[in-house]
């Protein structure tokens, strides 16, 4: 063996001893960052509910979102009716069938006459426009919070209770 082949061979075995050695020290340092990280863990709480510094039994605790003020329930009833009028303005009753079912299950005991004239769907329907402005009228004007708050509900989808059993 020659002597440039054994300093080769001396040469190879230093760098894989060097990247042995690096390798050691790379997989202390995961190992070192895995145990803080798991103490963190153990002392602040599972990760998925922590927030950053907050410990785990201090965060807070979820609740009922609150109802909308009246205010602001009849403030966004008069813009989804304002909205539904130039809706059927535009495209007709016919387009509109579940909010106006919607606005006749809420005004049927106020106004009973244009309440059954807005889902006549046998009738013209201008006999519909009419009803409907009447109804718009009564919605704002005569109905509690409580009908507001179901109106608005309907009129923005609905809860799953009151929807139809449908698959998605």
């Amino acid at each position: 063996m020659s002597s440039m082949t054994r300093d080769l061979v001396r040469e190879h075995g230093r760098v894989v001893a060097a990247d042995a050695r690096r390798r050691h020290l790379v997989e202390e340092v995961i190992r070192a960052r895995r145990a803080r990280r798991r103490a963190e863990r153990d002392v602040v709480g599972r990760w998925w509910r922590r927030r950053p510094g907050v410990p785990a039994q201090d965060q807070p605790v979820l609740s009922a979102a609150p109802a909308p003020r009246r205010e602001d329930a009849a403030a966004a009833l008069a813009l989804l009716l304002e909205a539904l009028a130039q809706r059927i303005a535009e495209r007709g009753t016919d387009t509109e069938r579940p909010a106006l079912q919607a606005v006749h299950d809420v005004a049927r005991w106020s106004a009973p006459g244009a309440a059954a004239a807005l889902v006549d769907w046998d009738g013209s329907e201008a006999i519909r426009l009419r009803a409907f402005g009447v109804l718009h009228g009564v919605v704002l004007g005569v109905l509690g919070d409580e009908d507001h708050l179901w109106l608005l509900e309907r009129l923005r989808g609905g809860s799953a209770d009151e929807r139809d059993d449908r698959a998605a």
